[in-house]
């Protein structure tokens, strides 16, 4: 493991262009940066703008000032695709609507900006063609709202573009644009066959490992839809169901807070049915079998398998019997455990993914999918929907990098699986030890609700990996003073994501800000908890970390106890 005590706050994994992991090594820092606090160069690319891209945003804006003399525009963000700076505006313009002064619209600009490949500096290589990128303007009463959208949404481009933007040496030209083109310009990158790997190597995991392998109609490579990050793909799934249906939204179990705040604000409104047990599935079955005007206005059904960060599973296949009953979507978001170890499409009509997690595996590229169930009764109107609206944010270096990250994808996941079920076995009987600081394990196999995991895990390859639970699992301690020592003396990395070849470890709770804590608590999760993402490293050096910050957090609890 590298030495983290050297890193300090806010810097990358050493030796790994375009991380994605940022080191944020206390409690107290997590509790700053949940406070919007943290002063922090770098971070994860929703959170924290890359400062390449704050630099290519910088000279932009100076060229547009440059131009325009009358423009008083502080602040703007660069986008990948067209339709996404003008969802952008959009969004700010709806959150602007319940304050005392809403934006109008005309303070907010949008531009095309075109790169030139006769610019590209000599000691650089031509690409086939110019780049296009899409700034967004806004007054600085917009700057929250602006960034609320790059973290909710997605970010609007990625590292690696704002760095080939940079290589070209003459100014790129502005063109002020009032709506979005009709239809999406593709370009040679596009094209690149990158894309369809990628897109084949992801229907072949549902085609060759799925728990229902006797379906109609097998996932094709046309069914898998790729983004720049997986609440990219969130948000265009929701934006296409709600142009098709615009319906209420509901989750059963625990989502993603930024998916909360998507389904929350665009739309007309969300019902939370809070973990998704049997009783919040039975009454979500009475209200909708009131037939009331309300309730029929449902479009889609979001959950998470397992949901983060209490690695919980609703009933699925109770929700396919509502969903079929009463002509909704459901929509499952698989991050957590993977595609590698579940298999989703006999219970949903879209699968959504973060691939910068399991998928990619090495912290070092955004992306995510969307795939729609060929056997769905709305999969006709799902590809028609989908595709229409459709832009490819995914800039080809980071597919590239993409498909060589996830070439061990299985293999990888199969021995995550196993050490973290190793880790979980071990500390299992601390939970019981009265000594011990440890008041609880959340884990899809040791969950009441593991019967539901288990009955959407994949089978294995013949003679290869077999499924498993998960490479992330979570503990709750006794107090928030025992869980910010166990916190402060783990040393493993500790940042904002998981899924990745390194460990990860994070307070969820205060990680996530007031937000994010209001979700958890309303749902009785305690801010004591700390979500841990299991690595590659070897086992028993990774249980020896672990027990070491108990052993600290040990000393603390009981110094509590002979207090009393």
């Amino acid at each position: 493991m590298t030495v983290l005590q050297e890193l300090r706050l806010g810097e990358p994994y050493p030796g790994r262009a375009n991380s994605l992991l940022v080191h944020i090594p206390t409690w107290a820092d997590m509790v700053d940066f949940g406070q919007g606090k943290a002063q922090m160069n770098h971070g994860y690319s929703r959170s924290v703008v890359h400062p390449d891209i704050r630099l290519l945003s910088s000279e932009i804006l100076a060229k547009v000032h440059h131009d325009n003399k009358e423009c008083t525009h502080s602040s703007l963000l660069l986008f990948s695709g067209a339709r996404a700076a003008f969802s952008c505006k959009h969004y700010i313009l709806l959150l602007s609507q319940a304050k005392d002064q809403p934006i109008l619209a005309h303070s907010i600009q949008v531009y095309r900006v075109d790169f030139s490949t006769s610019s590209l500096c000599r000691d650089h290589h031509a690409r086939p063609s110019g780049t296009t990128l899409y700034a967004v303007l806004y007054p600085s009463a917009a700057r929250q709202d602006a960034r609320l959208f790059w973290q909710r949404a997605g970010p609007g481009m990625s590292s690696r573009l704002a760095q080939q933007c940079l290589q070209y040496g003459s100014a790129p030209r502005l063109h002020a644009m009032t709506a979005p083109p009709t239809t999406i310009q593709s370009t040679p990158a596009d094209s690149h066959p990158v894309y369809e790997e990628l897109c084949f190597r992801i229907a072949g995991y549902f085609q060759h490992r799925a728990a229902q392998p006797q379906v109609a109609h097998q996932v094709a490579a046309s069914d898998v839809f790729l983004y720049a990050s997986g609440m990219a793909a969130i948000y265009h799934v929701h934006q296409s169901i709600l142009d098709w249906r615009n319906g209420e939204s509901v989750n059963a179990g625990l989502v993603y807070e930024p998916t909360m705040r998507i389904l929350q604000t665009k739309g007309p409104g969300l019902r939370s049915y809070n973990l998704g047990t049997q009783a919040d599935l039975d009454r979500l079955a009475a209200q909708l079998e009131q037939g009331s005007e309300d309730v029929r206005a449902v479009q889609a059904i979001w959950c998470e398998c397992p949901s983060n960060p209490i690695l919980q599973t609703v009933d699925l296949q109770c929700l396919r019997r509502l969903a079929d009953q009463h002509n909704i979507l459901v929509v499952v978001d698989d991050s957590v455990a993977s595609f590698a170890n579940v298999d989703l499409l006999g219970v949903a009509d879209v699968v959504v993914s973060s691939l910068s997690k399991y998928f990619s595996g090495y912290a070092d590229v955004m992306a995510g999918s969307a795939i729609l169930n060929p056997n769905s009764r709305h999969y006709a109107a799902l590809q028609r929907q989908l595709s229409a609206t459709y832009e490819n944010g995914l800039f080809v270096e980071d597919a590239i990098r993409l498909e060589s990250n996830s070439r061990d994808f299985l293999t990888r996941m199969a021995r995550i699986n196993e050490t973290t079920q190793y880790l979980v076995s071990q500390l299992l009987p601390l939970v019981m030890d009265p000594a011990s600081p440890l008041m609880r394990i959340f884990y899809p196999s040791v969950c009441t609700s593991r019967p539901y995991y288990e009955r959407q895990m994949r089978p294995a390859w013949p003679e290869g990996p077999r499924p498993g639970y998960g490479g992330v699992f979570t503990m709750e301690f006794a107090d928030v003073a025992t869980s910010a020592v166990f916190f402060d003396h783990l040393h493993v990395y500790k940042g904002l994501s998981f899924g990745a070849d390194v460990c990860i470890a994070s307070p969820y709770m205060q990680m996530t800000g007031q937000a994010g804590k209001k979700q958890a608590s309303s749902s009785g999760i305690s801010e004591t908890i700390i979500r841990f993402s299991v690595g590659l490293e070897e086992a028993e050096e990774i249980l020896q970390r672990i027990n070491g910050a108990l052993e600290a957090a040990s000393v603390v609890y009981s110094q509590g106890y002979s207090s009393l």
